[in-house]
């Protein structure tokens, strides 16, 4: 009698917190280092290496020309000058004495590298170099039949035509020289990078030459030896790229051990899984890595671990409702055996009563089976929206009221502090299940002439909801199963048969697991019975409002 006293009440609450709650887990881990780094480096390695070597070589080339320009422009000045006083002729109007003038550049002009013109200020031809010693002009003929390319010439030939071609720098080149002469009997020395005739790319340097301040020639001396300094030291580069082809070789291959073979793993064990070779994807050297792989690897495991256990949890449930509806099943079809018999009108009413009872039962059991199925659909479809929780639970109280009046039971409704509205970010429908679903639960166990008490409470961090009833509480065996499927644990007092599927509970905690909480039950035998749900809330953001 004392224990049946102390177990008088039930109780049951939720609490919702105020601040998500990060998952832990080792999908979720922060991973330190990553791909991405790698993939950065190894893109710019490369790129740079070549980047060190061009402003290395344009630095090169233009430290070279300008050697040669210096040159040209030495040596041009001092043969100007020279003919200046020995070869111009004239009073009051100098003017240049060919003959003179070609036997000054025959003894002077010595460049084997280099080619002289000396124009007059007419811009008559009047000495070339090539003519002066009567050189002539030799090259090689092209061998008859095959023969092996010169790759280094022809890949120098290319760059120089692509570098010509962006710098604009081709063009007529006796038009050239002639605006390098015009420029230069103006009294300007001029300096120039233009082609030859035979194409070829020289530095031209144009002295013009005076006597006093008058203008009588132009003295152009040009040099083609920079192109094949440059060709040489063009070869310069060639380390540069082949470190920069190593480099990209080198990151190619790190990419292809780093990405696309874990790639290719992962993809081979899903491809197992699908196929039913194995129930997880449990690659734990990929799962471990501190990269963006590793969290791939185990958000992957993850999911097929939830997916094997949703497989299982589907096999279990099909095993208790074939279980469960065998059972009424069974009663029906002994019940109908019997009926065929010669029965008493009061047996056979009998067989009837438990016939429609144990058909109800079935279609209860289909009900809150069909309910059970599409919850996972419907939590998933439907968003969560903030709501006023004191409103929820006060309308809540207010139907269930008129509903339990005849029995004498009181639904109570309190909230804590007072008109605070309990704002919390939620799926209304669902939760308003969960409540149901409790209260159903503590109105099939509260004696009549009873009270129902729901409390809400703003705890700072989290909104706790209390549900009590004086009911007479559970065994504690049963603590750890009740909330299992299909369990139900009731007197013949409150045992309603055919009315209690033993889905309400479990309806329950698969909604309040499914917003990242839990839910749990004790006995406080001073008060009965204790149904509690305490939230963590990771997707809620509850609002003081």
């Amino acid at each position: 009698m004392k224990q049946e006293k102390k177990q008088d009440k039930i109780r049951s609450h939720f609490a919702f917190g105020t601040h998500p709650k990060p998952r832990t887990g080792i999908a979720n881990k922060r991973r330190r280092g990553g791909i991405a780094g790698i993939i950065f480096i190894g893109s710019f390695a490369g790129l740079m290496v070549l980047v060190i070597g061009a402003l290395v070589f344009n630095e090169l080339r233009s430290g070279l020309t300008q050697a040669r320009v210096d040159t040209l422009r030495a040596q041009g000045m001092t043969i100007a000058s020279v003919l200046g006083e020995a070869a111009v002729i004239g009073e009051p109007v100098p003017h240049l004495d060919k003959e003179r003038a070609r036997l000054v550049l025959r003894r002077l002009f010595r460049e084997p590298n280099a080619r002289m013109r000396l124009h007059s200020i007419d811009r008559e031809l009047v000495a070339d170099s090539n003519d002066l010693d009567d050189k002539i002009d030799v090259r090689e003929l092209n061998p008859i039949g095959p023969s092996v390319p010169d790759i280094g010439k022809a890949a120098s030939k290319v760059l120089e035509n692509t570098r010509v071609l962006v710098q604009g720098e081709a063009g007529n080149s006796n038009k050239a020289l002639l605006n390098e002469i015009n420029s230069a009997l103006q009294g300007v020395l001029t300096t120039t990078e233009r082609f030859d005739e035979n194409g070829d790319r020289v530095i031209s340097v144009s002295v013009p030459i005076q006597r006093v301040r008058a203008v009588v020639g132009v003295l152009t001396l040009e040099s083609s030896d920079v192109s094949l300094i440059i060709n040489r030291e063009r070869l310069a580069l060639v380390p540069f790229i082949l470190a920069a082809i190593l480099i990209n070789l080198l990151y190619a291959v790190t990419l292809a051990f780093l990405i696309a073979r874990p790639l290719r793993r992962l993809s081979r064990a899903a491809d197992e899984v699908s196929s039913g070779t194995r129930h997880t994807l449990s690659e734990q050297d990929l799962v471990l890595r501190p990269d963006e792989i590793g969290e791939l690897a185990a958000s992957l495991s993850s999911m097929t671990e939830v997916l094997q256990e949703r497989i299982d949890a589907n096999e279990r449930f099909a095993a208790d409702v074939a279980h469960e509806i065998k059972n009424p099943l069974a009663s029906v079809r002994s019940a109908t055996e019997l009926l065929r018999g010669d029965l008493k009108a009061e047996q056979k009413d009998k067989l009837e009563n438990m016939v429609t009872q144990d058909l109800g039962r079935i279609d209860r059991l289909l009900t809150d089976i069909a309910n059970a199925s599409r919850l996972d659909a419907e939590l998933a479809r439907v968003e969560p929206a903030t709501i006023s929780l004191s409103n929820l639970l006060s309308d809540i109280a207010t139907a269930y009221s008129t509903t339990c009046h005849s029995r004498g039971v009181s639904i109570n409704y309190e909230c804590l502090p007072q008109n605070d509205k309990l704002m919390a970010k939620v799926r209304e429908d669902a939760i308003s299940r969960v409540i149901i679903n409790l209260l159903e639960n503590a109105v099939s166990f509260a004696p009549d002439n009873s009270n129902i008490n729901i409390s809400a409470k703003n705890l700072g961090s989290k909104l706790q909801i209390d549900v009590a009833d004086e009911g007479g509480g559970i065994p504690d065996e049963a603590l750890e199963i009740i909330f299992d499927r299909f369990y139900t644990h009731r007197t013949k007092e409150n045992a309603c048969f055919g009315n209690h599927s033993g889905l309400g509970l479990s309806i329950a905690k698969q909604i309040i697991e499914s917003h990242d909480g839990q839910i749990s039950v004790a006995n406080i035998y001073e008060a009965g019975k204790k149904i509690g749900a305490n939230f963590n809330p990771f997707k809620w953001n509850r609002l003081n409002g």
